[in-house]
């Protein structure tokens, strides 16, 4: 009877001491089942639900997994295992073994693999192939601005607009071919201005503009703030302006 309590003596501290003398090594991993692998940590323990005679850090782990846990904390010599709450403190405890969950990348087949040298012909080929949209983008805007020019210089020819109504850059005017109203006192005068169309726009930019006139021979533009009704045949005529009259 003495013989088998001494040896029941003898196997209970072995365990015991089986037990003290876990090792923990920083940055070991270990697979606790499908798709849980833990990382061990030494030293720590993360504040949480308390379990105790647990017999293996292993199946402290299994606890965690169960719990649907990411950290739990086990220590050997008290074979205390401790769930940890998410987010719960953590606080240093000598022996002890912090096993996280690992979060492992998902391999996706379709997802192509990045070369870190980079492609230097693809690279070539998509920058050439980014100039030339960027081109072709500048000409078709330059395309639309020239039709819009030749849109609004055949809408203030003369003689075909004579008395008709027209509209330039987005505004109605009604064009007057050698026939002008009063040429006094523009308030404001601009050289070099090639042709009826641009005459008008610039009287369009100005909200004060009632009518523009614009020479025949010369690149002159003049704009006039005279209050002058669209409906009102000018009463001057002659080789000198053309008149646009802003409705």
């Amino acid at each position: 009877m003495k013989t088998s309590a001494a040896y029941l003596l003898t196997f209970v501290l072995g365990a015991v001491q089986a037990q003290a003398s876990v090792q923990c090594v920083d940055g070991h991993r270990e697979m606790i089942g499908p798709d849980y692998m833990v990382e061990y940590k030494c030293g720590i323990v993360r504040q949480g639900d308390v379990h105790n005679n647990i017999a293996t850090q292993q199946q402290c782990a299994e606890l965690c997994k169960n719990a649907g846990r990411s950290v739990c904390s086990y220590h050997p010599p008290t074979r205390r295992c401790v769930v940890g709450q998410e987010g719960g403190r953590e606080v240093p405890r000598p022996g002890s073994i912090y096993m996280q969950k690992v979060e492992e990348d998902v391999y996706d087949p379709f997802t192509e693999e990045q070369d870190p040298f980079g492609n230097s012909q693809c690279d070539d080929e998509k920058a050439a192939c980014l100039l030339r949209e960027s081109n072709l983008q500048a000409e078709l805007a330059k395309t639309n601005a020239e039709a819009e020019d030749s849109k609004d210089l055949f809408a203030s020819s003369c003689p075909v607009q004579h008395t008709k109504y027209t509209t330039v850059g987005g505004r109605e005017y009604r064009i007057w071919c050698a026939r002008y109203h009063n040429t006094s006192a523009p308030k404001e005068t601009y050289n070099n201005v090639d042709t009826m169309a641009a005459c008008i726009k610039l009287c369009s930019s100005k909200s004060w503009c009632t009518y523009a006139l614009h020479g025949i021979f010369l690149t002159n533009c003049q704009l006039y703030e005279r209050k002058v009704s669209h409906t009102t045949t000018p009463g001057l005529y002659g080789h000198l302006w053309n008149c646009a009259v802003k409705k």
